[in-house]
């Protein structure tokens, strides 16, 4: 159960780092909406395909609970993957903060 926890914790920290770099600042330009969209969809195929095996590569609460739903996590399951998808935000924004926090736009 370690293995699943750590899995999608590090899944999440990725994805939600990757998303918050990319939104931070400024207001997109177009073009680099386009590029965000190419940059949240490379971080969450290769968080799914690094940590998939481990856990399913959910990173979301509400994938989670779909799955919990249709009989696919257990209720202990639900929660560690809760817990940890909620740790792996956390210290994706505490991360962002303590490199870009300091700056009024980083990019």
């Amino acid at each position: 159960m370690l293995n699943k926890f750590l899995a999608e914790l590090i899944g999440t920290f990725v994805f939600l780092g990757v998303i918050i770099i990319c939104v931070a600042g400024e207001p997109l330009t177009l073009a680099e909406k386009a590029e965000t969209w190419i940059k949240v969809g490379l971080a969450l195929s290769i968080s799914i395909l690094l940590m998939g095996k481990v856990s399913g590569g959910h990173f979301n609460p509400a994938v989670s609970v779909m799955f919990y739903l249709n009989n696919g996590l257990t209720s202990e399951e639900l929660i560690i993957y809760i817990l940890a998808q909620i740790i792996g935000a956390v210290l994706a924004f505490a991360s962002y903060k303590f490199f870009y926090g300091h700056l009024n736009n980083h990019k």
